[in-house]
């Protein structure tokens, strides 16, 4: 079933679970709502050879619905040991089954664009803006795709693009929990979100508009929640350099993509479950 987007009209692209049959398989299978093949889909998911190939313009955004994926049938194989560990650490099944079936996702999209089965895509840790130390955006070693994973509630998001980006999905929050780290954002994100109709709405767009940006240059949330404006008005104010969109997610979640430089269409495409789980 294609997650139905919030405002009237968007669609995410929906992806056939044939999918998994590889390059000659991409063309046919990635198709608008109407049907039509999308032109260039195969170029943007072959490897790239440098980094200025078709591959440096693309922004692609994965949407996973976790609980389509049958937790006793996700491909946990293509794993390795450290996100197995962390797995494991998680006291509720509910969480550790989101951490898996997002991390197999993250592993199957980028084994496309590697050209690598998604066992063996590697990750390396960048310096950190901040401090120098290994803990920035993770990264591939060798290969110029950049990319950045979400996942909270029902939902994951996988973005793929060929320049730093940050994505990010949280749920909605209660009134008070939002009203609380309101506080901690810049001064005009506060006024913005309580002149909103919604306050609680307002409140998450901006919060994942501001995770996105931070995971894009790598800082995380060790950078001030106030030093940067994320918010939705006031164009001219965004950090410079840097692209953000909001994500078209279903009722209930708020989700944004951050892009360094100039952002091309936004494609938002529907990740099977089956991609997900073992194949038979």
């Amino acid at each position: 079933m294609c997650l139905a987007g919030p405002a009237a009209g968007e669609r995410y692209i929906r992806v056939d679970p044939r999918w998994l049959a590889g390059p000659a398989g991409w063309q046919a299978l990635l198709a608008d709502e109407g049907g039509r093949a999308l032109s260039g889909v195969g170029d943007l998911l072959e490897p790239a050879s440098d980094g200025a190939s078709s591959a440096s313009v693309f922004l692609d955004v994965w949407v996973l619905s976790v609980s389509g994926v049958r937790a006793d049938q996700a491909d946990v194989s293509v794993l390795d040991e450290h996100e197995r560990q962390r797995a494991a650490k998680f006291v509720r099944d509910v969480d550790r089954h989101s951490y898996l079936s997002s991390h197999i996702a993250l592993r199957q999209v980028l084994s496309r664009h590697l050209d690598t089965p998604p066992g063996q895509v590697e990750f390396i840790r960048e310096a950190c803006p901040n401090c120098g130390a290994s803990h920035g955006r993770p990264a591939v070693p060798g290969h110029p795709v950049h990319f950045s994973l979400s996942h909270g509630g029902d939902l994951a998001l996988v973005a793929v693009a060929g320049a730093p980006v940050g994505v990010d999905v949280e749920a909605v929050p209660k009134e008070q929990v939002a009203a609380e780290l309101s506080t901690r954002l810049h001064p005009d994100e506060q006024c913005e979100i309580a002149a909103a109709e919604h306050p609680r709405l307002a409140f998450a767009r901006v919060w994942t508009r501001k995770e996105a940006y931070l995971k894009g240059i790598g800082t995380g949330l060790s950078r001030s929640l106030s030093a940067d404006y994320l918010g939705g008005t006031g164009l001219a104010a965004l950090p410079n350099g840097w692209s953000v969109l909001d994500v078209p997610v279903p009722a209930g979640y708020a989700g944004a993509v951050a892009l360094c430089g100039a952002a091309p269409d936004l494609r938002v495409l529907e990740l099977p479950p089956a991609v997900v789980e073992l194949r038979r």
